[in-house]
């Protein structure tokens, strides 16, 4: 039976460190920079997520990836959608049977599964960076790093009054009889 957990009280009276709980980790904003050999319109995408984001202060440098990607994938899915509005959701396609004859077969059209795709995950990388309701109080703020301030305690030459030169001469000696 492993031990049990030591208290986060516990561990400050002891001058410990807590390993389970990290009290130090904070997310450095950022703005990622722009992805190389995507089209102006994905360039588009990720500019408007990275200013979402940013207003959010969610944006950090790490982001960088999942946002070219949710932006080729949103450049994509736009093309699928004007594949499926020329072609109509279901397509005719040739088929060949077993004598080599072809017959015309109607079928879903590939470009609706491909745009179903790309919907899911651009759904998916919404979450991610918590850009739906669900998600939105789970993905912290990115903050800039304070640095750590150590309480110190006063000197005795900040504790102790400066002395203030009495002069004796100034006393009233008839008010203290």
């Amino acid at each position: 039976m492993p031990t049990p957990r030591v208290s986060i009280e516990d561990h400050k009276l002891a001058g410990t460190k807590c390993h389970y709980q990290d009290d130090d980790a904070e997310i450095r904003p950022g703005r990622p920079k722009y992805p190389r050999g995507i089209s102006p319109e994905a360039k588009s995408v990720f500019k408007r997520l990275c200013k979402l984001l940013s207003r959010r202060r969610t944006l950090t440098e790490g982001d960088a990836e999942l946002l070219r990607l949710y932006a080729v994938t949103f450049d994509r899915h736009s093309r699928a959608l004007e594949h499926l509005a020329a072609e109509g959701e279901i397509a005719p396609y040739e088929r060949l049977d077993s004598n080599g004859q072809a017959h015309t077969v109607y079928k879903e059209n590939l470009h609706l599964k491909i745009a179903h795709d790309c919907e899911k995950f651009m759904r998916a990388v919404l979450g991610d960076c918590g850009l739906n309701p669900i998600s939105r109080g789970k993905v912290k703020e990115a903050v800039p790093k304070k640095p750590p301030q150590e309480e110190t305690f006063p000197s005795r030459e900040q504790t102790t009054l400066p002395s203030e030169d009495i002069d004796l001469n100034s006393i009233n000696e008839k008010a203290i009889n």
